[in-house]
């Protein structure tokens, strides 16, 4: 939708880990909504993915990026599988390399995941011998 767009659904929905998308050079998408709902940015420009029938393209999006997203996300769940979603999310924002202005903001949310962060901070939960 664009810098102007109105919120997209299903990224806008509070039960979503709404991701943008950056560039190599970790510059936003210029097709990627903003807004206070993002929560984090991901590399989405020029991806190499594949396609049907065996296929590869460069593609660009921030469905690109949420894939990156998704995949960090199940590797954490892997480690930490007492996790909510409020519970990923956060470990995602904490972990995540700030971008833009300081803090969170509306085009990259907390920042580009940093997947070697997130997951080092996935401490697993230990279980306490008798």
């Amino acid at each position: 939708g664009g810098a102007n767009a109105a919120p997209l659904y299903p990224g806008a929905d509070a039960n979503v880990i709404a991701v943008t998308a950056t560039d190599a050079d970790d510059k936003p998408f210029a097709g990627a909504n903003r807004g206070s709902y993002v929560a984090v940015a991901a590399p989405g420009v020029d991806v190499l993915a594949a396609e049907p029938q065996g296929r590869y393209a460069f593609s660009s999006g921030t469905s690109i990026a949420a894939a990156h997203v998704s995949g960090l996300a199940a590797l954490i769940l892997e480690k930490r599988p007492d996790l909510d979603l409020d519970g990923v999310r956060k470990l995602l924002m904490d972990s995540a390399v700030d971008l833009g202005a300081r803090g969170r903001d509306p085009v990259f949310g907390a920042g580009r995941v940093d997947a070697p962060a997130a997951l080092a901070r996935a401490v697993p939960v230990t279980v306490a011998r008798p």
